[in-house]
């Protein structure tokens, strides 16, 4: 395993700091999640009496319980610390400081420490102690504006997901250069500015246009969503050129050839599209080869027979999930194991 020997001690709850420690997880590290007597808020999210999103986020890792606001937990914390390599934590600002086993707590006991703060805003600035979940870290960096003509709420926590991603590279940097250089390394990862770097082009496309909406956003032909005769949704991605030639030879339209970035011809695609039914279409795209692929529904992804043989999609204890999504040469297979019920390895981590 890739990560094995390292020691994560994982203080985060809910989405972002979870996210980041499964992908350490995963690839062998041992993750600890020092839970509360209350535990992680996520286990409270039951569906059909089963805990899918607590699974999902979790497997691979260890839990223990311990009580951080009395001396004795942080005392067991600290003895933890000293032979960890990374903590993770998602609590605002000097919350783990006030606790006594913030960075500089920490640092004391163990110099080369790697620890990440997941927080909202930052350690530092005017929004550090403000209160905010994806859904405000989405709309106040202007990602929300990008998703529709009027703001929705995404299906996925972008920003959460954003930040979790950004943490663990971040980690895995401050890991090189401990063995570089033999020091630790404090990262504040602020979940607002992860949500920032997801819309870096259209950031840049704003400061020297007007619009925010750039040739992704669904606003020309050749890259847009359209529906089918038997009421499906498909994707058109013929951004190259020799894509958006093939498409337009499949439907003998090569007068549209000139009209890839032209909005105009929009209208004209969508009765285009209302014309066959899904079938007929994924039959078009195999002969011609024009980067086009359903809109296909969630179970029908979790169902799919082909992400199976790639072993995208796991099943852990009846809850399908997604493996870990990258393949390494040097490692022919991951091990997963299911999440861990609250406190369970208490007596198996040294506390």
């Amino acid at each position: 395993m890739l990560l094995k020997g390292l020691r994560v001690l994982d203080l985060s709850t809910l989405l972002p700091g979870p996210m980041c420690s499964l992908f350490l997880a995963d690839l062998g590290a041992e993750v600890i999640k020092v839970e509360s007597p209350s535990g992680d808020f996520m286990r409270n999210f039951s569906v059909n009496n089963k805990f899918p999103y607590f699974a999902a986020l979790n497997r691979n890792k260890k839990s223990i319980i311990l009580d951080l606001k009395k001396s004795a937990g942080k005392k067991e914390f600290l003895k933890l610390a000293k032979s960890a390599d990374i903590i993770i934590e998602g609590s605002r600002p000097g919350k783990m400081d006030s606790l006594g086993i913030g960075y500089k707590d920490v640092k004391k006991v163990n110099s080369k420490i790697i620890y990440c703060s997941i927080t909202g805003y930052g350690q530092k600035g005017p929004f550090r102690n403000m209160a905010g979940h994806d859904l405000n870290y989405s709309a106040l960096s202007g990602l929300l504006d990008l998703m529709h003509d009027t703001p929705i709420v995404p299906g996925v926590q972008v920003a959460d997901v954003g930040s979790a991603l950004v943490a663990a590279f971040s980690i895995l940097a401050a890991l090189i250069y401990r063995d570089k250089h033999g020091k630790g390394n404090y990262i504040d990862v602020p979940i607002f500015n992860s949500a920032l770097s997801l819309i870096n082009m259209h950031i840049a496309q704003s400061s020297v246009s007007k619009g925010t909406k750039t040739i992704l956003s669904g606003t020309k032909p050749c890259y847009n969503l359209y529906e089918t005769k038997d009421n499906r949704h498909v994707s058109l991605g013929a951004i190259e050129r020799k894509f958006w030639e093939s498409f337009c030879n499949s439907i003998n339209r090569k007068d549209m050839i000139q009209k890839q970035f032209d909005e105009d011809a929009i209208p004209d695609l969508r009765i285009i599209f209302k014309n066959k039914n899904l079938e007929e279409w994924l039959k078009l795209n195999d002969k011609y080869d024009f980067c086009f692929e359903p809109v296909k529904k969630i179970n029908e992804v979790a169902d799919d027979k082909n992400l199976n043989k790639h072993k995208a999609i796991i099943s852990i204890d009846g809850i399908k999930q997604v493996a870990f999504p990258a393949l390494f040469s040097s490692t022919k297979k991951l091990n997963y194991r299911r999440a861990p019920r609250l406190g369970e390895h208490n007596k198996g981590t040294n506390t």
